[in-house]
């Protein structure tokens, strides 16, 4: 009996491992997702604000180069000169919004 109690622990113990570790994967993804939401909402906005009639689709290549998906994106939410973005990395979304004050 010794043993399979011993043998259960140790399975227990992986297993908790196991969700630790998905956890931490799960925050990693969710940091990744703002700082690629702010990153991309900045470079849109800056396009924007220099003449680019196209931020939205600045947004899109900043988004791949951060390896997120760009998810939704809105010239002018707060003001005329702002850009909003919403990103996706791994599953986890973040949103921004950029602009000159």
């Amino acid at each position: 009996m010794p043993t399979t109690a011993g043998v259960s622990s140790i399975l227990g113990l992986i297993a908790l491992c196991g969700v630790i570790v998905l956890g931490f994967g799960q925050i990693d993804a969710h940091q990744r997702a703002v700082v690629a939401a702010d990153l991309v909402a900045l470079s849109a906005a800056q396009a924007h604000v220099a003449g680019d009639e196209d931020a939205c689709g600045i947004a899109e290549i900043f988004a791949r180069a951060n390896a997120a998906e760009l998810v939704g994106c809105e010239v002018g939410p707060e003001g005329p000169d702002t850009v909003g973005v919403e990103v996706a990395v791994k599953g986890r979304h973040a949103s921004a919004v950029a602009g000159p004050m």
